[in-house]
């Protein structure tokens, strides 16, 4: 036999001492059967070696056999084997030794007694191999189960590492990775954990505080908890919440670290927008002008706004703990209690209105709004707000109030007053206007009126009202009513629109008033109207004329002063013509004949001009305003001024330099200055004392200033000072001096329209009249007068010389002349300038030699005989020869033919006329105007 089978065959019986130490404990015989069978086993081999043993008990070989019973089945077996084998021992000895001596007695009970310990021994042996076995395979199975279960702990942890909704990680006592879950290997991307830094992942600005708190926790043996930023696989930086535990085996010794990591950025970034929306509703709630607080569920307040603290006039936490029921007022603090709480109870929205005692002592009402909070459904506190409606509730006070009063003051009005909403219909009335139309109930307030108004009237009156109402304009309509007692009525109704604080339409409010007898009195009033329309017209006729007179007789009495200078300048010239024209008829000296006839054509010059400005003053003279030069149309006029003051005054004139230009009309200039002067002249009374008289004329620029002379706007003006040192004015007279037919002169004396026209013409001008006067000191009447603009100065219009003239000789004139006298004169005038003429005495004359004969310039005079004037006789013929070149001439022109010059396409030459006026007709070059 060869070693490994020795061997096999060894752990074979190694296996079979296994399986019999592993038999199942039977019964108390199953057991006594295996001693005996044990110790029949050993028996049989000690019978087999009788011949070996001899006389020698040996009871050794049957030990076997007991440590095989008691292995098998315990002590109770062990116990069995051994005294079955002793009693069957001896029996096998005594048969083997047959008649032999034997063992001497004394060594056969040292033999069993040795037996019985040592097989007693090898008995509990056995048994105790048995047990210690039998523990041992319970050890096995029971670490064999705990490994197991160890096996199905590790995979139950696994599945929940890599299914855990968290980041899980496990390090070793270096602090190297060694385990990472499914999330954890998703956030950092599936690294090589031999070779994973996990330092790397960390931000820059976390790395250093992250790592001491973690070297920290390793050195002391203790978990942490730290919060830092860490990147992830996609390269975006996440805020990770670690935890970590320190890992110990059984003897306490460090494994390492193991940990969670939960992504926290979300809830970070949620907690910071918390945290600014509690920064924003503090802000809006501190800005807010109303009381808000927040209670908790002890309903205590756990935040008020600033005006809360405002309100009781204390520090945020003073004000925050306060009781707010001790505020109340006594008056409201058991009815506020009982709806505050019953309002809690419902968990509802709930409102309170009471007056509570503000910091400085006074009662305020103040209306709250609380609004429960939840967590889910159940009520956490309430959010509180009130509003001051101390003035509100006033005001409401003062609007039931005014309501009351306008009410009152509505139902005792003597008229029907009444009101609309913003639909047109019918809202409130007066107890007049219920009386009235019958009403008895609200709902015939809206129509009541339409079974009383006249069927004819009431289509109109609602139209008018409609277009009132769509316009929101004043409504005003006048109706008739079939009153059941007072009969037919006439009644006015009149309404405006009216508007609330905001703009917003409401409706109309109005009033009717019984205007029954005022109609018929206005129906009266026409007829008398009327005959009053025909008496006023006659009134006024007669008026218009005597102002007309007055008018008049206030130019001839200005006139009157001037008779007896223009008389005496007159009776001069006269003398000058008469004896030269007497002279040259008695003379045949040329030269004498030359002087004489130039003395005399000067005195006829001189006369025109006094002619003309006596034509100008009495209106005799067509008016228009024309650019000139104030100082030379006062020297033209200053010898009429002179005879009009007399020679006992000291006339003074002062021109300003340069020149005044302005555009007036020259003749009212002329009569308004003429009516200054006169009255100055009034003014200086008896002046044959020598009292040293003076009047003085001046002229100069003046800039006036806003509010300096009434109705005068401020600016340049030039001014003409017309002064005295007579008796002056008064203030009360310088107030009504330019109102017409006031005058301080006696009856006869004066007209009061001097003065009037001066302030006409000013204002007509647009210019004004200023009077500075004190009693006994004279006075000074400045008349302010526009520049003249530059745009509106005459163009130098170079005098065309004779040479330079159209040539006029060989042409045919018609010359229409009724006085043989000035025609003959400008017959011989005419021919002189080579021209053919005939002569026509009347219009018709005139049409009839127009319509035999061509003529290329005709020269008519305006005022003849025979029905047509000379402006007629120029309108018609200007209309059937267009080509003829009209001119016109007279010395004399009424009020009514002055209007139809002003605006004639034709020029004018004035009478009496020189030889190179009457040639510059001639020749078609513009005349001199008839103020020239």
């Amino acid at each position: 036999m060869n070693a490994n089978a020795f061997f096999t065959r060894f752990l074979d019986a190694d296996r079979s001492l296994l399986a019999l130490a592993r038999l199942k404990r039977g019964s108390v015989g199953t057991r006594i059967l295996i001693g005996v069978i044990g110790a029949g086993a050993a028996l049989a081999m000690r019978a087999a070696g009788a011949a070996f043993y001899g006389e020698i008990t040996g009871f050794m070989i049957l030990l076997p056999g007991v440590i095989l019973a008691a292995l098998a089945g315990g002590r109770l077996s062990g116990a069995t084997a051994v005294f079955t084998a002793l009693i069957g021992g001896w029996v096998v000895v005594r048969l083997s030794a047959g008649s032999g001596a034997g063992m001497p007695p004394g060594l056969s009970v040292v033999a069993t007694v040795n037996f019985i310990i040592v097989g007693l021994f090898c008995a509990w042996l056995g048994a105790s191999l048995r047990r210690a076995l039998a523990r041992l395979d319970a050890v096995v199975s029971a670490l064999s189960l705990s490994n197991a279960r160890v096996d199905e702990t590790e995979d139950r942890l696994h599945i929940i590492s890599e299914l855990a909704p968290v980041m899980l990680w496990m390090t070793d006592a270096h602090g190297d990775v060694i385990h990472l879950n499914n999330d954890q290997r998703l956030f950092w991307g599936d690294a090589d954990l031999r070779t994973f830094d996990a330092d790397a992942i960390l931000h820059p600005d976390d790395r250093d505080r992250l790592l001491a708190v973690s070297r920290q926790a390793n050195a002391a043996l203790t978990g942490y908890v730290v919060e830092g930023r860490h990147r992830r696989q996609d390269g975006e930086w996440r805020v990770l919440r670690t935890e970590a535990r320190p890992r110990l085996n059984a003897a306490g010794e460090f494994m390492g670290m193991i940990g969670v990591n939960i992504d926290v950025t979300d809830a970070r970034a949620a907690e910071a927008a918390l945290r600014d929306s509690e920064t924003r509703f503090r802000l809006l709630a501190d800005t807010a002008p109303v009381l808000i607080w927040v209670t908790d569920q002890n309903r205590q307040r756990a935040f008020v706004n600033q005006a809360y603290v405002a309100y009781f006039g204390a520090d945020y936490e003073t004000a925050r703990a306060a009781d707010w029921r001790a505020s109340l007022h006594p008056d409201d603090v058991e009815r506020i209690l009982a709806e505050s709480i019953a309002g809690e109870a419902t968990g509802e929205p709930f409102s309170l209105e009471a007056r509570y005692r503000r910091h400085d002592g006074e009662w305020r009402w103040l209306k709250s709004f609380s609004r429960p909070r939840l967590a889910g459904k159940t009520v956490i506190g309430f959010v509180g707000v009130a509003f001051d409606v101390t003035d509100m509730r006033e005001a409401q006070a003062r609007l039931a109030e005014s309501e009351v009063r306008f009410r009152t003051v509505a139902d005792s009005a003597p008229a029907l007053i009444w009101m609309t909403d913003d639909s047109a219909k019918l809202v409130f009335s007066n107890k007049r206007y219920r009386r009235f139309f019958g009403i008895r109930s609200q709902k015939q307030l809206a129509d009541a009126w339409r079974r009383l108004v006249h069927p004819d009237d009431e289509a109109v009156f609602e139209a008018a009202f409609i277009r009132a109402f769509r316009a929101r304009d004043r409504f005003e309509a006048l109706s008739r009513v079939n009153h059941p007692t007072l009969g037919l009525r006439w009644i006015r109704a009149e309404g405006v629109p009216r508007f609330d604080a905001a703009g917003g339409f409401q409706g109309y409010v109005g009033a009717s008033l019984d205007v029954t007898d005022a109609k018929r009195a206005e129906d009266d009033l026409k007829h008398i109207n009327e005959l009053l329309e025909v008496r006023v017209a006659e009134a006024l006729e007669e008026k218009a004329a005597a102002e007309a007179h007055l008018m008049h007789a206030q130019r001839m009495e200005a006139v009157g002063r001037l008779t007896g200078g223009v008389a005496h300048d007159f009776n001069n010239l006269l003398t000058v013509v008469i004896g030269a024209l007497d002279i040259i008829l008695r003379s045949n000296d040329p030269a004498k004949t030359k002087k004489l006839g130039e003395a005399a054509l000067a005195a006829a010059r001189r006369g025109e001009s006094l002619t003309h400005q006596l034509l100008a003053f009495s209106r005799r003279q067509a008016l228009r305003p024309e650019a000139l030069d104030l100082n030379g149309l006062i020297r033209e006029g200053e010898p009429l001024l002179r005879r009009a003051v007399g020679e006992a005054v000291d006339f003074k004139v002062k021109l300003k330099r340069g020149g005044a230009p302005v555009k007036v009309d020259p003749a009212q200039f002329e009569a308004a200055l003429l009516n200054l002067v006169v009255n100055a002249r009034d003014a200086l009374g008896d002046v044959t004392g020598g009292k040293g008289a003076r009047i003085t004329i001046q002229t100069m620029n003046c800039v006036i200033e806003a509010g300096q002379v009434a109705e005068l706007a401020p600016g340049d003006y030039v001014c003409v000072t017309v002064s005295d040192n007579g008796s002056g004015m008064s203030a009360e007279v310088i107030d009504r001096v330019f109102e017409p037919f006031f005058t301080t002169k006696p009856v006869g004396k004066g007209t009061g329209l001097g003065l009037s026209q001066v302030y006409g013409f000013a204002r007509q001008s647009g210019g004004g009249v200023h009077v500075i006067s004190t009693v006994g000191r004279g006075a000074e009447v400045r008349l302010y007068l526009p520049p003249l603009l530059a745009e509106d100065l005459p163009s130098p219009v170079a005098a065309s010389s004779t040479g330079e003239r159209a040539s006029t000789r060989g042409g045919r004139m018609l010359l229409v002349e009724d006085d043989a006298s000035v025609a003959a004169v400008a017959l011989d005038l005419l021919e002189g300038f080579g021209l053919e003429v005939q002569l026509a005495e009347s219009g018709p004359d005139a049409l009839e030699a127009l319509r035999k004969a061509r003529f290329d310039l005709m020269l008519t005079d305006i005022v003849m005989p025979g029905g047509m004037s000379g402006i007629d006789l120029a309108r018609q013929a200007a209309q059937d020869w267009p080509e003829m070149r009209i001119a016109l001439t007279s010395g004399y022109v009424g009020d009514d033919v002055d209007q139809v010059l002003a605006g004639s396409p034709w020029p004018f030459l004035r009478k009496p006329y020189s030889t190179e006026q009457l040639r510059s007709i001639v020749d078609g070059c513009a005349a001199p105007s008839a103020e020239s």
